[in-house]
C-alpha cells in the first residue's frame, strides 16, 4: 500500500487516512482517525522539524537506541467500524515481535522508519474503493496509445541508432 495523504472530510472536518493499493485494481482504503493522528502524519509527511521530538519520533528513536527496526505495518481487519493494525519490530536478538496498534499510530512510526505499509487482502475486499478513471483521463490514454502506433508504424530501426 501507499500512504496517499490525509484528507478533511467536508463538511464535518472529520481527518482520514487515505491508503491505495501499489498494483492490482489501485484500490483505495480511507480510515477515519483522530486529529493528533492525523497533525503527526502529516508533520512526518511533509518533513517538518519540531522543536521536540513528537510522540511517534520518541517511540521510533527508543526502537532504533534499543537496537531494533520497524519492518512494517500490516492493516489487518476492520471490526464493527473500528480498524486494527499490527507493527512489526525486529528487536535487538533479530527475533520480529508482533505489536498491535492502531493504524494511525502504526503508519505514524512507519513513515518516520520509512517502513512499508501493508493491508490484508480481505479488508481491502471489504473497505477498499477502485477508482474510477475519468472519462477524459481515458480518452488522453487512448489518444496517446494511438500516436504512439502511428509514430511506431512510421518509425525505422535506423533512427534510433546513436
Amino acid at each position: 500500500m501507499e500512504l496517499v495523504g490525509v484528507r478533511v472530510q467536508l463538511p464535518t472536518n472529520a481527518p482520514i487516512l487515505v491508503l491505495r493499493e501499489t498494483v492490482g485494481l489501485r484500490r483505495t482504503v480511507p480510515i477515519y482517525i483522530g486529529g493528533p493522528e492525523a497533525h503527526a502524519i502529516d508533520l512526518a509527511l511533509s518533513g517538518t522539524p519540531t522543536a521536540r521530538p513528537m510522540t511517534h519520533d520518541l517511540l521510533t528513536m527508543l526502537v532504533q537506541q534499543l537496537g531494533g527496526t520497524i519492518e512494517q505495518v500490516v492493516v489487518t481487519e476492520l471490526r464493527q467500524g473500528t480498524f486494527y493494525a499490527d507493527l512489526y519490530v525486529r528487536d535487538a536478538t533479530g527475533e520480529v515481535q508482533t505489536v498491535s496498534a492502531r493504524p494511525s499510530d502504526a503508519i505514524a512510526i512507519a513513515v518516520r522508519a520509512k517502513a512499508p505499509i501493508f493491508a490484508e487482502e480481505e479488508l481491502v475486499d471489504d473497505a477498499g474503493i477502485a477508482e474510477q478513471p475519468a472519462e477524459d483521463d481515458e480518452t488522453q490514454e487512448e489518444e496517446m496509445v494511438e500516436e504512439l502506433r502511428k509514430f511506431l508504424d512510421q518509425a525505422n530501426p535506423d533512427d534510433f541508432k546513436s
